[in-house]
């Protein structure tokens, strides 16, 4: 029995229990990874915490600032970012900071696109998308959005919205027939089972005794579908599904989604005071920082705290990618904001890179050094460029699945890969 089955089964009879296997060595295998994707749009300063730049002259900094080291990782530490201090000190040995990565453009949702999928085609399947669709006969919904963006490409089927009115819940509880211009009666208790009874003899009857080929296909379809819905109606009055709104109901939901076995990625947004700091720039990105550390600190603190499928937490088994589709200007301007710049930082928590560790970084012009991608050390001589592209392309590895399908010929950064 699968997981999300034997969870919705629990569902059904009221009783959620514990569901334990062996667990060596804290090693998920990478097929068995659930990711969280944070994105914060509208382009962060990553030298306001990720990107220390204190020696560097053409850099501005914020006076009252400093670099501090924990463990492996080097950040910028401020008196009005505790927070920040606080994750660093927790989880720096889980964590692999990207500095200078390459997304080759200065318009928001260019690079937002760049980020997410590697290019700027408009059939091209963002990272979560593809992880949540090449496993998505094993979970209800393969991936779900809670709120930013999405590019689903060819992996529409398997990737759903919550909605930004209760759209999602409404649908599984059937409220959501009283919504149109023509308002119907959600049918009782009494009524769905029926219906329910009747799509499953039909289901058995297609597929018995069909032929290999359309028919046999259809019914596997069909098959998986009603697999899903009776999950998912098991589920819905156990799974916060209003997570569209703010950051920390986004965070239940997706600790929901991903520990009862619904999803495997969701997508979640962080916006405090907004990213696009054309004006003022320490002040806003400082207490967007703040609060988004906060905001993670809660998260992963959660996943901590929750069992794993493999033994350990589901902290364990989640990877927490946390990006910007753009960093900021080296340079204050002359409203005391940093406009646009095509390279920034990234952050990803969890298993399947090397943690407690930097890789890349910054030259003089507050351009992104060139790296040797198996090692992931600089090579100002023929290294290649940590690009948005190569980004995506470990992420796909550290999922498990093989990059080459949908970035052909995009290397990876093998070096920041543990196994």
């Amino acid at each position: 029995m699968r997981r999300r089955d034997f969870l919705a089964a629990s569902a059904l009879t009221g009783a959620i229990l514990p569901l334990r296997r062996a667990y060596a060595d804290d090693v998920v295998p990478a097929k068995g990874r659930k990711f969280i994707f944070v994105v914060n749009y509208g382009g962060w300063d990553p030298t306001r915490v990720l990107a220390p730049e204190f020696d560097n002259p053409n850099v501005d900094m914020e006076r009252d600032a400093g670099a501090t080291t924990i463990g492996g990782i080097t950040f910028v530490e401020h008196v009005n970012r505790p927070s920040v201090t606080t994750f660093m000190r927790d989880w720096h040995e889980r964590m692999l900071i990207l500095k200078g990565v390459l997304v080759p453009s200065v318009a928001h949702e260019n690079c937002l696109r760049l980020c997410m999928t590697g290019s700027t085609r408009q059939d091209a399947s963002d990272w979560p998308a593809i992880m949540g669709g090449m496993q998505g006969a094993d979970f209800s919904l393969p991936h779900v959005v809670a709120a930013g963006p999405s590019y689903p490409g060819e992996f529409g089927a398997f990737v759903t919205r919550t909605g930004t009115s209760g759209q999602l819940p409404a649908l599984l509880d059937g409220s959501i027939v009283g919504w149109s211009d023509t308002p119907a009666a959600a049918p009782s208790s009494r009524a769905e089972a029926i219906m329910d009874r009747y799509l499953q003899r039909r289901i058995a009857g297609w597929n018995q005794g069909v032929s290999p080929g359309r028919d046999a296909e259809l019914g596997a379809a069909y098959t998986a579908a009603h697999e899903r819905a009776t999950s998912l109606k098991g589920l819905r009055t156990l799974v916060n599904w209003s997570g569209s709104s703010g950051f920390t109901e986004q965070v239940d939901f997706a600790i929901d989604a991903l520990s009862l076995g619904v999803s495997r990625c969701v997508t979640l947004s962080f916006s405090y005071n907004g990213w696009d700091t054309h004006i003022y720039n320490d002040v806003y990105q400082s207490q967007n920082f703040e609060a988004l550390y906060s905001g993670l600190g809660a998260l992963m603190e959660k996943l901590a705290a929750l069992p794993g499928e493999l033994g350990g937490t589901m902290a364990d088994e989640t990877v927490v990618v946390v990006l910007s589709e753009m960093g900021r200007t080296p340079q204050l301007n002359a409203g005391q904001g940093k406009d646009h710049w095509p390279y920034t930082s990234m952050m990803i928590v969890g298993g399947g890179v090397t943690g407690d560790r930097v890789v890349g970084s910054y030259d003089k012009l507050y351009y992104g050094h060139t790296l040797d991608l198996a090692s992931g050390d600089l090579d100002e001589a023929s290294g290649q460029a940590l690009s948005s592209d190569v980004v995506g392309a470990t992420l796909l590895a550290v999922a498990g699945v093989d990059s080459e399908q949908f970035l052909p010929g995009v290397a990876r950064l093998d070096g920041a890969l543990s196994g």
